[in-house]
C-alpha cells in the first residue's frame, strides 16, 4: 500500500510538471505581455503635457485663422496633453503715462480694447477649455470688442461684468503691460504675429501655424515618450 501511494505520487507530480511545460515563464510573460501593455497603453496616462504660448493680437487675422483652424482644434483632440498660455499683445507698445499706461496696437486703438479684454478673460476664467473657447469664439469677430465678448459670455457661462470691469479698469491696464513685458522678452523677438512657442522653443513656427496637431504630436513623441496613442 506504501509503493502504491508513492507511485501515485510520483504520478501526479509527472502529470503536473507535462502540463506546466506548456505556460510560459514568469519572465516571458512579462517581457512579451507586461512590456507592450506599458508602451501602448501607459504612456497617454503618464506623458507631461506639451506648454503651447501662443503670442497674438485679438484683430490680427493670422491670430484668428491660429485659433480657429489649429488651436482650439489640437485641443479638443489632445486636451489633457497640452497646456494652453495666451498672450495677447503682439506688436503693440506700451507707455507709462503718471500712473497709468497708454497702449498703442498695430491696428489701433480698438484692438488695444480688444486685447484688454482678452486679457481680463485670460486673467477671470481660469478652466482651460472654457477659456479657450471664449478667447476663440471673441477672435472670430473682434471689430466689436464689447459686443462680441458679452454675447460670448453668454455662450459659455462666463461672468461678463467681472471680464469686462477688469478690462475698463487699472487692472485691465496692469495685465496687458505684463503681456507686453512678456512679449517683448522674447528671443528673437516677435517678426510675425502669431508667434507661438512649444515648450519655449520657437522653432519651425511655419510648421507649427500651418499644422499644430502633428508638430505638438511629434514633440511629445521625440522628447517624452515614443509612443503616444492619441497620436496615431
Amino acid at each position: 500500500m506504501q509503493w502504491f501511494c508513492s507511485s501515485a505520487f510520483i504520478v501526479v507530480c509527472f502529470l503536473l510538471w507535462q502540463a506546466l511545460r506548456h505556460f510560459p515563464s514568469f519572465s516571458e510573460f512579462s517581457n512579451k505581455h507586461l512590456t507592450h501593455r506599458w508602451e501602448t497603453v501607459v504612456p497617454s496616462a503618464i506623458v507631461p503635457p506639451i506648454l503651447v504660448t501662443v503670442f497674438y493680437e485679438a484683430l490680427c487675422p493670422d491670430s484668428r485663422s491660429f485659433f480657429t483652424k489649429q488651436l482650439l482644434p489640437t485641443f479638443e483632440k489632445i486636451p489633457l496633453l497640452i497646456q494652453i498660455n495666451l498672450v495677447p499683445y503682439g506688436k503693440a507698445m506700451t507707455e507709462t503715462v503718471g500712473t497709468s499706461y497708454r497702449f498703442t496696437c498695430q491696428h489701433g486703438p480698438l484692438e488695444c480694447r480688444a486685447n484688454k479684454i482678452h486679457a481680463c478673460a485670460i486673467a477671470k476664467v481660469t478652466q482651460p477649455d472654457i477659456q479657450l473657447k471664449y478667447i476663440t469664439c471673441m477672435i472670430s469677430d473682434n471689430m466689436n470688442p464689447e459686443k462680441i465678448g458679452e454675447e460670448c459670455a453668454q455662450d459659455h457661462d462666463v461672468r461678463w461684468k467681472e471680464v469686462v470691469g477688469c478690462a475698463v479698469g487699472s487692472e485691465g491696464e496692469e495685465l496687458l503691460k505684463q503681456h507686453g513685458e512678456a512679449t517683448n522678452a522674447l528671443n528673437p523677438r516677435v517678426s510675425f504675429v502669431p508667434t507661438v512657442l512649444l515648450d519655449q522653443s520657437q522653432d519651425n513656427q511655419p510648421g507649427i501655424l500651418k499644422n499644430l496637431f502633428k508638430e505638438v504630436c511629434t514633440h511629445l513623441q521625440e522628447q517624452r515618450l515614443q509612443l503616444v496613442p492619441e497620436c496615431g
